[in-house]
């Protein structure tokens, strides 16, 4: 499935999706993927921050190109079901991409349209798919997933980029978590966003409301999103937090992030399927 995802991706001229280098299998069972060297991981650069959070200049500059990221592999025909801060990385320095982010591991992606483009009907109850920290509700309820639940899983990853932390972060039990969502969007909700700013709680509402198949309002979130960003003076090319420490040529392998085979499975409640 990663090949078939990058592959699609390189015939769309995606910029924030990782190259494919080659890919090939030995049978029986040893099937290999090659990708370029890239930097850190959103997760790894947030928890080097001063209070494991981004500031907001950076946060909104991340969230504009994850969500860039997610609207090319939907055009490409395919969901993550996987979105959260560990699957998108920086490029290195050395290939002048050190400001591009770019989305990899697609062992969970699947197809959500067939290839004349049409969207494939739901399959009603499935098995876990994702991780849980980020799972949509759909996710936590077992159903199928579409469009919509990569976009659930990327407002958790904004919130927590923004504010620090979710407030779910401590707790590994799944029906705990699920229920702290929902708080989220009920008695919880002033709560959930009292660290962001207050166009987030539009994105939750206008997330909410898609349902299975429908086609995400890509162009209104990113114009929600220039909205905080003219609103709060940030300069599209302002500094990421990281470039301060960064920002020269020195690349440090030990820290980059490496995929050479198929996706990486660094969260115990990932099931692919």
């Amino acid at each position: 499935m990663e090949a078939g995802v990058m592959t699609a991706a390189e015939r769309h001229s995606c910029k924030h999706i990782c190259p494919l280098i080659d890919y090939g299998s030995k049978k029986p069972d040893y099937v290999f993927v090659v990708m370029p060297l890239l930097g850190k991981d959103v997760h790894k650069l947030q928890r080097e921050q001063i209070n494991r959070r981004f500031s907001l200049s950076t946060s909104i500059l991340v969230a504009m190109q994850t969500l860039a990221a997610i609207e090319e592999l939907h055009r490409c025909g395919f969901i993550s079901r996987d979105i959260k801060p560990g699957n998108f990385a920086i490029g290195r320095n050395e290939d002048h991409q050190h400001r591009t982010i770019f989305l990899l591991d697609f062992g969970l992606a699947k197809r959500y349209s067939d290839m004349e483009g049409k969207h494939l009907p739901s399959r009603g109850e499935v098995g876990w798919r994702g991780t849980t920290r980020y799972g949509s509700l759909k996710a936590h309820q077992r159903l199928d997933l579409g469009r919509r639940d990569d976009l659930e899983s990327w407002f958790y990853l904004l919130v927590e980029i923004t504010s620090g932390a979710l407030p779910w972060r401590r707790v590994n039990e799944r029906s705990i978590v699920q229920a702290s969502k929902l708080m989220a969007r009920q008695e919880g909700r002033a709560q959930f966003l009292h660290d962001c700013p207050r166009q987030y709680d539009d994105l939750l509402t206008i997330i909410d409301a898609l349902v299975f198949q429908d086609e995400p309002q890509y162009e209104l979130i990113h114009a929600i999103l220039n909205d905080i960003r003219e609103e709060n003076g940030i300069d599209a090319l302002s500094r990421f937090d990281w470039e301060e420490e960064d920002s020269s040529p020195h690349f440090n392998a030990a820290e980059s992030t490496s995929v050479d085979t198929f996706s990486l499975i660094d969260e115990p409640d990932m099931f692919n399927g």
